[in-house]
């Protein structure tokens, strides 16, 4: 792993995660787009990434050793970021949505 990006994501004072039209919400989701959207923007300049979410990232340490305030806000994931040392084999046939998706009746 050549490389990591720890994303944060600012608190929204007395805004409460549990509450679906909270901007604590929203702003927990905007940013987990962003991070999909950079990781495949890096994908398709042939750079792999690893989103993590491990308990590393939640514990009080982190945010001192990585460089942020942990009381004005928090770890969204850890981005692995690099080029492979070999290239993967891709699957030559992707399955069809009924081949993954079932009705259960």
């Amino acid at each position: 792993m050549p490389g990591w990006l720890v994303v944060t994501c600012l608190k929204s004072p007395g805004d409460d995660m549990n509450n679906p039209m909270s901007q604590s919400r929203e702003d927990y989701a905007a940013t987990c787009c962003a991070i999909q959207n950079l990781c495949l923007s890096l994908h398709a300049s042939g750079i792999g990434t690893k989103w993590t979410t491990g308990a590393v990232n939640f514990d009080e340490r982190f945010a001192r050793a990585v460089g942020f305030d942990g009381g004005k806000e928090y770890t969204v994931g850890t981005i692995w970021f690099g080029k492979a040392a070999s290239k993967s084999v891709v699957p030559g046939k992707r399955l069809g949505v009924d081949d993954v998706l079932r009705r259960v009746e």
